[in-house]
């Protein structure tokens, strides 16, 4: 940035992404006293956070859960966002056509009719294990790799890989890192998870509002052609209006594609390297608001002989209005034939999502009020693989190339789905406060 333009700067940070990750990064600035502006080219903010009232239905963008006890809760806690709901206590397990009860618990995992005493003992076995391992050491391992190689019954590998696929939002176990499933297994033992009452609009609008108190100037409806660059050094952006901003640095909180091609044509960074070799998660989703739940006793299943998971959410939080029911079912895909053009059908995919609601919830068809099927939401920017190392095979916040520019989104640092938007947007912040005293080092990846 010039001497001039430094004069006239319009904001110390410009955040490009009105999700949880940039609502996350301006709030921790905002609180400084910086001066902080928002831009997000949608009408409203949220980002996959968003949520929509249908009737009094509060519909998520595709399924979401608030795994507590990572950086999702810390963050949520230190900002004073207030939410509410509650976790599941009962979970089904759909195999052969028939529902169990899943062994969720260490009374469940002795009482389950699922397994065989032997069994029982092997999963009991495993889950011990599990809770002491160390999982950066299996960043190198698949998910697949690890189960085929510590699991003996066939029946406790087909439970772990069913429940894998869930955790990870992905069908392909051969490739994701097993650190992810390691820690995603960790927290689930330790911490609920929890639906959250109102939709996730409830923190979306928290996290807004906590942004505004803070002094920060939110644009919506305003898109972000692309970041200024003079001599390696951010100098602030360029609306698609053709009006720039200036700012002594910017955090791009968006998808890896976006933040890519927001970037100059002439500029080469090992974050342009990183983005093109990254693997996304993509899923498909079915939403369902009914007048009443036809069968109250499956509220939540998981399908162990295909990629497949349903949530009565209502049951667990208030997102419905009184005797309704909202229902999120969906499929976990193959990034390696996940387009509808050369892999998975998607046709197939709601046909497979609608034969699970017909098996745990018969008759919803004759009760439905709204419904909304998601065939390709991106559920996770980029997926800790083991062949790039997992979590440590993805970019930190700051960018190295350009000095000012940093990234946040659940594609970045450690952490999966919204602990690591919220968990990047919150370092994104505290490298942006350090950044007069920062020494830059040469690391692209942690």
């Amino acid at each position: 940035m010039s001497i001039m333009e430094a004069q006239n700067s319009d904001a110390d940070t410009i955040i490009v992404g009105g999700g949880l990750a940039g609502l996350t990064a301006a709030c921790y600035l905002g609180r400084t006293g910086r001066n902080v502006s928002l831009f997000e080219k949608a009408s409203e903010l949220g980002g996959r956070g968003t949520s929509q009232d249908h009737s009094g239905f509060q519909m998520n963008r595709g399924i979401h859960a608030l795994y507590s006890g990572g950086k999702a809760s810390e963050v949520l806690n230190e900002l004073g966002i207030q939410y509410t709901g509650n976790s599941p206590n009962i979970v089904h397990a759909l195999h052969g056509g028939e529902f169990y009860k899943a062994p969720i618990t260490g009374r469940s995992a002795v009482t389950t009719n699922l397994f065989s005493i032997g069994e029982k003992f092997e999963l009991i076995r495993l889950l011990l294990k599990i809770a002491r391992m160390n999982a950066e050491a299996v960043k190198e391992v698949s998910v697949q790799e690890w189960l085929d190689n510590n699991a003996n019954h066939p029946g406790i590998l087909s439970f772990l890989e069913a429940n894998a696929r869930t955790g990870v939002y992905s069908d392909a176990l051969d490739l994701v890192s097993a650190d992810l499933f390691i820690e995603r297994t960790q927290t689930v033992l330790n911490n609920p998870v929890i639906y959250i009452d109102g939709g996730w609009k409830t923190l979306v609008e928290g996290l807004r509002e906590s942004a505004e108190a803070a002094g920060v100037t939110i644009h919506t409806n305003t898109e972000v052609a692309g970041i200024e660059v003079d001599r390696g050094t951010i100098s602030g952006i360029r609306l698609k209006n053709g009006e720039k901003k200036y700012a002594s640095s910017v955090a791009l909180a968006t998808t890896p594609q976006q933040a890519l091609a927001l970037l100059p044509e002439d500029t080469s960074t090992q974050l342009a390297d990183l983005v093109e070799g990254m693997t996304p998660a993509h899923v498909a989703c079915l939403t369902v608001a009914l007048r009443r739940l036809p069968n109250p006793e499956l509220t939540v299943v998981q399908d162990l002989d295909q990629p497949r998971f349903m949530s009565v959410q209502s049951e667990y939080s208030d997102v419905a209005p009184e005797g309704g029911a909202l229902i999120y079912a969906f499929k976990q895909l193959d990034p390696r034939n996940d387009d509808p053009h050369q892999g998975s059908d998607v046709q197939q995919d709601e046909h497979d999502l609608e034969a699970l609601l017909d098996e745990a919830q018969p008759g919803w068809r004759e009760v439905l009020v709204k419904r909304q099927f998601l065939p390709r939401i991106q559920a996770v920017g980029m997926l800790p693989t083991a062949e790039t190392g997992g979590y440590s095979g993805r970019p930190r916040p700051d960018v190295k190339d350009i000095q000012g520019l940093y990234v946040a989104g659940d594609w970045v640092g450690h952490g999966f789905l919204a602990d690591a938007s919220f968990g990047s947007g919150r370092e994104a912040a505290r490298m942006i406060l350090d950044l007069p005293h920062q020494i830059r080092g040469t690391a692209t990846r942690g």
